[in-house]
């Protein structure tokens, strides 16, 4: 019989950053990404949230190890290490008291 053909890898597009998934990899406008794994982690969650803001505390869920405490600046960090090779224009707000988000369009 046929063979179904293989699904694509998922990629998730927005303000001009591609996440590839499967791959592990990241885009922005075409440029590769060299990103941590962590950096890679908290891309990867707010490209998935589509706009919508993300704590601190549900980043550290899905990108962190059980027992890291939301109290550090691994977030902080991570997102200042994470905006810089993103480049200009900003893509990730800071919502005060909330969290962060991708601004910009798909």
């Amino acid at each position: 019989g046929r063979r179904a053909r293989p699904a694509l890898p998922p990629v998730i597009e927005r303000a001009g950053i591609a996440v590839d998934t499967a791959r592990r990899q990241a885009f922005r406008d075409g440029r590769y990404l060299a990103l941590s794994r962590k950096e890679f982690g908290v891309l990867e969650v707010l490209m998935r949230a589509e706009g919508a803001v993300v704590s601190g505390e549900d980043l550290i869920e899905q990108v962190w190890e059980e027992n890291t405490s939301y109290r550090t600046n691994a977030v902080r960090v991570t997102l200042s290490k994470l905006r810089t090779k993103l480049g200009d224009p900003p893509v990730i707000d800071t919502v005060p008291g909330h969290g962060y988000r991708i601004g910009g369009t798909a």
